[in-house]
C-alpha cells in the first residue's frame, strides 16, 4: 500500500515526545516540523537537500535560552496560517515559517515547590480562535481578527487535570487530560459544554457513545492522524509499527485494518499523513536525525 520513498536529514534529533511531527502545505509543497528540546526543525521533503530551518522557542531575541517545546502545530485561522509552539513557559504564535513572533502568552511564575508548568494541546476554530491547553486544566482562547492581530480573550476550564490534547471539527472543540477524560464543547458566541467522556477510544461526536475500540499496538501510541478526504487513520507507536486503518462510521465494521510496517529498532514518536487524501505519510523516531517518508 505504501513504499518507503526517502529520508530527509534534520538539523538535530527528534525528542521523545508524542505527536512529534506536524505538517503544513504552503505553495503546493508539504513542510514538516520536528521538535528537539527548545527548537523546531522545519524541512520540506520535496527539497531534501535544502538546509533545515530552525525555530527557537524564545520569547525575546535577546533571551539566552529558550523554553522546552512540548508540541508544535500549524493552524489556519481566517485564511491565515500560523505556527504555534506549546512550551514549558507558555504558548508562542509565529507566522507560518517561524520567522516572526506574533503573540506570546506566558504562564505566571509559580512557587518553587510546583512540580511543573506547561502548555500542551493546540487547535483552531474557523470562527477566529486559537486554543491551547494548560497544565492547570484550563484552555487558553486566543482571538485572531481579520488583520491577524491576537489577544487572549478568555480561559475556559472543564478539567481538573492537565490538558494533553485538543482537536476541533467545525465549531466543536474536544479536549483531553492526562487522566484520559475528554470534554466536547461547542463555540457559538462563547463555549458551551456538550458532554464528557470518561474513557478513551473512538466516540460519536454528538452523544459521546463509543463507536469502536481496537487493540492496535503493544506500546504507547505516539501519533494519530486522520486523512479527512478518505477517512483513513494512521497510528504510530513506540513498538516500531505504523498502522493504517479505514474508518467506516456508518457500517457494521466501523474501523478496518489496511496496512502496517515496522521501522526496526526505532521508537516512533510521531506520524502524519502528507495530505488529506492519505496518499503518503511521514514519521519520526526518537534520537534519529531524519524524517522518514512513505508514499503510495
Amino acid at each position: 500500500m505504501y513504499e518507503r520513498e526517502k529520508t530527509v536529514l534534520l538539523k538535530s534529533s527528534a525528542s521523545l515526545l508524542p505527536n512529534n511531527v506536524c505538517r503544513v502545505r504552503m505553495g503546493g509543497k508539504m513542510c514538516a516540523g520536528v521538535i528537539h528540546k527548545e527548537e523546531l526543525n522545519i524541512v520540506c521533503p520535496a527539497v531534501p537537500e535544502a538546509e533545515p530551518r530552525v525555530v527557537a522557542a524564545k520569547v525575546a531575541p535577546s533571551a539566552t535560552a529558550g523554553a522546552v517545546i512540548l508540541q508544535a502545530a500549524w493552524v489556519e485561522v481566517r485564511e491565515q496560517v500560523f505556527l504555534v509552539l506549546a512550551t514549558t513557559q507558555g504558548a508562542l504564535i509565529f507566522d507560518w515559517d517561524g520567522s516572526v513572533l506574533l503573540h506570546a502568552h506566558l504562564l505566571p511564575l509559580t512557587p518553587l515547590d510546583t512540580p511543573f508548568t506547561f502548555t500542551k494541546g493546540i487547535a483552531a476554530l474557523y470562527t477566529g480562535y486559537i486554543c491551547v491547553g494548560v497544565h492547570t486544566g484550563e484552555i487558553l482562547v486566543i482571538s485572531v481578527n481579520e488583520d491577524g492581530d491576537m489577544a487572549t480573550v478568555e480561559k475556559v476550564r472543564w478539567h481538573a487535570r492537565p490538558i494533553t490534547a485538543l482537536a476541533t471539527h467545525g465549531q466543536v472543540l474536544v479536549s483531553a487530560d492526562d487522566a484520559g477524560d475528554m470534554t466536547i464543547a461547542q463555540e457559538d458566541d462563547g463555549f458551551t459544554k456538550l458532554c464528557s467522556i470518561d474513557s478513551y477510544g473512538i466516540f460519536n461526536l454528538q452523544d459521546g457513545y463509543i463507536v469502536a475500540e481496537v487493540c492496535a499496538h503493544v506500546r504507547s501510541i505516539t501519533g494519530l492522524d486522520v486523512a479527512r478526504e478518505t477517512g483513513m487513520l494512521m497510528t504510530a507507536s513506540e513498538d516500531t509499527f505504523v498502522r493504517v486503518w479505514q474508518l467506516n462510521p456508518d457500517t457494521n465494521l466501523p474501523i478496518e485494518h489496511k496496512y502496517s510496517v515496522s521501522e526496526e529498532n526505532t521508537a516512533l514518536c510521531g506520524g502524519v499523513f502528507t495530505d488529506d487524501l492519505g496518499s503518503g505519510y511521514v514519521v519520526t523516531g526518537y534520537d534519529r536525525r531524519e524524517l522518514i517518508c512513505y508514499a503510495m
